[in-house]
């Protein structure tokens, strides 16, 4: 009779042991508080980089004269001052546009910088912008003979 008591209690105890870790583990979980990481962004949006590339890039002749058209695909870091460093190109499309791209990383604005938690931090930034000539119809004195579309 003993022996059934105390396995009686000892199978009690164990079920009221698990069900303290389940409510432990239950109580861990609504605790965990995920990292909240908001990416960077260019001052006045996405629509606002892409005009400040078109308006700063300037189609070198001789890329028009091959009619290079492509995707260049580039590459920076934003720091948590919002300056972009380590600007480079993952890939190029002709030298000439390539050299006219990576000056433009390099001299663009002050990005607004991600934040973790609420506290700034850097971030690599990767995409690509595609560069396509056409022919430029009624042409001025001093205008090129090609025109670009940067998207």
């Amino acid at each position: 009779m003993i022996k059934k008591t105390i396995l009686l209690l000892s199978c009690i105890f164990a079920v009221a042991f698990v069900n303290a870790q389940a409510d432990s583990l239950d109580a861990a979980a609504d605790s965990i508080v995920e990292d909240v990481i908001v990416p960077p962004g260019f001052d006045g949006g996405l629509d606002k980089f892409y005009d400040y590339i078109y308006t700063n890039f300037h189609y070198p002749e001789e890329a028009g004269r091959r009619n290079v058209s492509g995707t260049v695909e580039v590459e920076f870091t934003v720091e948590r001052s919002g300056d972009i460093t380590h600007a480079n190109l993952l890939k190029g499309l002709d030298y000439s546009i390539d050299d006219v791209v990576l000056e433009l990383l390099k001299a663009m604005p002050r990005w607004i910088p991600a934040t973790k938690n609420g506290i700034p931090v850097r971030y690599k930034v990767s995409m690509p912008l595609t560069i396509r000539p056409s022919r430029n119809k009624g042409l001025r004195s001093g205008e090129s003979l090609f025109d670009y579309r940067v998207e």
